[in-house]
């Protein structure tokens, strides 16, 4: 049977251990632009939104778009989708515009390694995307509420609510993108903040703090692969065991991811009680990241004893 387990790396693309796994009949070319990391892909990733993402990058990229263009569609589509979650029943079309806008969103960033135009800054704008789009759904649906006769305590349920779900956004792309560096790419994980503009350098390292503060021992882990690295790159023992530490918790978080919310957003528009999204993110999806970042805090622990 034809192996299946590739990674790339600067001047290979596969090696003994077979961190990542790609689906057959694809080119290196469009594995690469497709997944940075197969194998903790969500399916709904894997099966729908990537696949349909990649008939829009192609459109931008004979379009001559970047994939900033791509990013403030996904941004305005997000939020209209989100405003019209301002009816208290609203119907399907606000979920097909959201559909949509997580569609363009996994598209930016195929567009930006088909055309090597992926900077650090893409993706601090591609999270203030993130932000806006989700921003609009809460005050959508708080006003409505208020609008509606209900009280205006709804409004520190939003605050509260927002709060909580960028904590859990911050966790799901953390930890997502720190094995993608060490696993996929033999690097250490880290930001570069020098390679942010000045102008929105502040809201970067704002999100940073907030980011160190909430990963907790992952920090030494990070500071324990940086020391042990060889000329920037993880030493091949240290990203085999990161793989067997952080695989499953990594799958784990993307319970956390926008996906789930979708999801959510979707079944309570069709009970016609979107009113209960922000008890939503505030109860399941809030024990959820306590569960998460316990089984994180362990595996992190393991880790740091076995070296």
């Amino acid at each position: 049977m034809q192996d299946r387990t590739e990674i790339a790396a600067e001047e290979k693309l596969s090696n003994s251990i077979g961190l990542v796994t790609f689906r057959d009949g694809q080119s290196v070319f469009v594995r690469s632009l497709a997944f940075k990391a197969f194998e903790i892909e969500e399916l709904a990733d894997v099966f729908f939104f990537r696949p349909l993402g990649s008939i829009i990058t192609r459109g931008a990229r004979a379009l001559r778009m970047t994939p900033t263009h791509l990013t403030v569609a996904r941004t305005m589509v997000g939020i209209a989708g989100g405003a019209l979650l301002y009816d208290e029943r609203p119907g399907m079309f606000p979920f097909a515009l959201l559909i949509l806008s997580e569609i363009i969103d996994s598209s930016d960033g195929q567009l930006a390694r088909i055309t090597g135009q992926g900077t650090e800054l893409g993706r601090v704008l591609d999270g203030v995307g993130d932000y806006v789009a989700h921003g609009a759904i809460y005050i959508a649906i708080a006003a409505g509420i208020v609008h509606r006769g209900g009280s205006s305590s709804v409004l520190v349920w939003m605050l509260l609510a927002g709060i909580a779900n960028a904590m859990q956004s911050q966790m799901y792309d953390y930890h997502r993108t720190a094995y993608i560096t060490v696993v996929g790419e033999g690097r250490a994980p880290g930001n570069h903040p020098a390679k942010v503009p000045s102008w929105i350098r502040w809201l970067y390292s704002g999100y940073l703090m907030m980011q160190r503060w909430l990963i907790g021992w992952h920090a030494r882990v990070e500071a324990a692969l940086a020391a042990r690295s060889v000329a920037g790159r993880v030493r091949e023992e240290d990203r085999v065991r990161y793989r067997e530490c952080f695989y499953r918790p990594v799958r784990g978080w993307n319970l956390l991811g926008s996906n789930t919310g979708l999801y959510a957003i979707g079944v309570l528009i069709w009970l016609h009680r979107v009113d209960l999204f922000f008890a939503f993110i505030l109860l399941p999806m809030d024990l959820a990241l306590i569960a998460l970042w316990l089984w994180q805090w362990r595996a992190d622990r393991k880790f740091l004893a076995g070296l």
